[in-house]
């Protein structure tokens, strides 16, 4: 990915304008609407909150506590 953005906190691939998980051009994103993806913004976002859910469960299925859930504004 070759974007710079201020809002990015390269730490935990995390964005602190949306405070959610950084995914370039989702909705509230300062790229939205002014990049083209491969791959629709939607897209990433409901595969990685798929992904996340999994985690999740997994987690609960070994006895271990599911990491936090974030905040969801902005998806």
């Amino acid at each position: 990915m070759s974007f710079s953005c201020p809002h990015f906190c390269p730490d935990e691939d995390h964005c602190l304008r949306l405070k959610t998980d950084c995914v370039p051009g989702r909705k509230g994103c300062v790229l939205e609407g002014k990049a083209e993806f491969a791959v629709p913004a939607e897209e990433r976002v409901r595969l990685l909150e798929e992904a996340k859910r999994q985690a999740a469960a997994e987690a609960l299925a070994r006895g271990e506590m599911p990491p936090p859930v974030r905040s969801r504004r902005g998806s």
